[in-house]
């Protein structure tokens, strides 16, 4: 029986194989999730608000708000939502495009820079060490894997 199957008490093997690998990729992200998120909130910002963090340090420049929402890991509906509680908490600013007043442009603040400094990079909870059990090798086929799937989702 796969650790899978024991973890969700599961006695039943799956019907087919991406079925289990799909189970198991969900279940290994909302417990990734979960991690992510208790570190990130001791800095008082949701994982989302720290993507889009990166994102504009990243970036150097402000941005459109479309190009932030695009450069998402995870797709944000409410982007716009997004930025308004980054904006409330002096982490970025909003303004308009000096050649197109319809584009807004979001830039992040020394508040926002300062926030990314204090939370660092978050744990390397897979990371190659003896704690997490995966070795680098194993990372980088994990990577290319997981683009694998990617790539055959988007025929979706």
């Amino acid at each position: 029986m796969s650790s899978l199957l024991n973890e969700l008490k599961q006695s039943r093997p799956f019907r087919l194989p991406g079925l289990e690998a799909s189970v198991a990729l969900l279940r290994t992200t909302a417990q990734l999730r979960r991690l992510l998120e208790a570190d990130l909130g001791n800095h008082g910002i949701t994982l989302q608000q720290f993507n889009v963090l990166r994102i504009l340090r990243g970036a150097g420049e402000a941005l459109p708000t479309m190009d932030i929402a695009e450069r998402m890991v995870e797709q944000e509906p409410g982007i716009t939502r997004l930025l308004g509680r980054l904006e409330s908490k002096g982490l970025i600013e909003r303004r308009r495009c000096e050649d197109d007043g319809r584009r807004m442009l979001v830039g992040i603040t020394d508040a926002g820079i300062l926030v990314l400094q204090q939370v660092g990079d978050p744990k390397d909870f897979l990371g190659a060490s003896e704690e997490a059990g995966m070795s680098s090798e194993d990372l980088e086929a994990l990577i290319v894997l997981l683009g694998k799937a990617r790539k055959a989702l988007e025929r979706f």
